[in-house]
């Protein structure tokens, strides 16, 4: 059983469609993925699924799904309506995930997408699909995001940037759906109302396991099977 990036990019594909408007995930630049089939659907309302039990409190569960990690290669999960309007809300958070949005609320083409690896910054697109070597791309190194940066800086960037009158609305909105497992649990996530990942098994089946919370406790766990083209 394996899972990914690529399977969570695939993921977001998949869930987009299915989830409420008012905290749908944003559009995702990346290559189509495969083909998929929704095979079966299993809704759990008591008991245990993959260590997670209903009822279990969103810190242990964040957990327990740190302990899949060997079995699954569970690096990422994905966090439903993990959105921001203060940047100072993300003084520490930001290396604790793999990504960051930013745009207006009404959401425009010239929303900037900024993905992570090994801590570094290592994608920047426009939500047009332009992919850019750093934003904003008129800037100097010290107030510009740049592929490479390491994300333990973001933070300090992000402050000088928001003064530049130009580019203060694209802080109206500031999004990070996609958790890194490597990292500590932030107490945020209790206040989402879905986390979501997939993993693969076989060549061609893949599970997205949908965990729903209501007041920071496990209410429903819905298995989706997907096969995949």
């Amino acid at each position: 059983m394996k899972t990914n990036f690529i399977t969570s990019i695939i993921l977001l594909f998949i869930v987009s469609s299915c989830i409420k408007e008012d905290i749908d995930v944003p559009p995702i630049v990346c290559d189509c993925p495969p083909q998929s089939q929704l095979i079966g659907t299993d809704s759990i309302m008591t008991g245990t699924y993959l260590g997670v039990p209903i009822n279990g409190e969103s810190e242990k569960v964040y957990s327990s799904l740190q302990k899949l990690g060997d079995t699954l290669d569970l690096k990422y999960i994905n966090i439903v309506g993990n959105i921001f309007t203060d940047l100072i809300m993300l003084q520490d958070r930001i290396p604790l995930y793999q990504s960051i949005f930013l745009d207006e609320q009404k959401g425009t083409d010239t929303g900037v997408q900024i993905s992570f690896t090994d801590k570094q910054v290592s994608n920047i697109f426009l939500n047009s699909g332009k992919n850019l070597a750093q934003w904003p791309s008129g800037s100097n190194a010290e107030t510009a995001i740049r592929k490479g940066d390491d994300v333990n800086i973001l933070y300090s960037k992000l402050l000088k940037i928001k003064q530049i009158s130009a580019y203060r609305n694209k802080f109206e909105r500031i999004s990070m759906f996609t958790k890194d497992m490597k990292t500590k649990y932030d107490p945020i996530l209790k206040n989402s109302p879905t986390w979501y990942f997939a993993y693969t098994f076989g060549n061609k089946l893949m599970d997205v396991v949908h965990i729903d919370f209501k007041d920071g406790k496990v209410i429903k766990i819905k298995v989706q099977h997907y096969q995949r083209y």
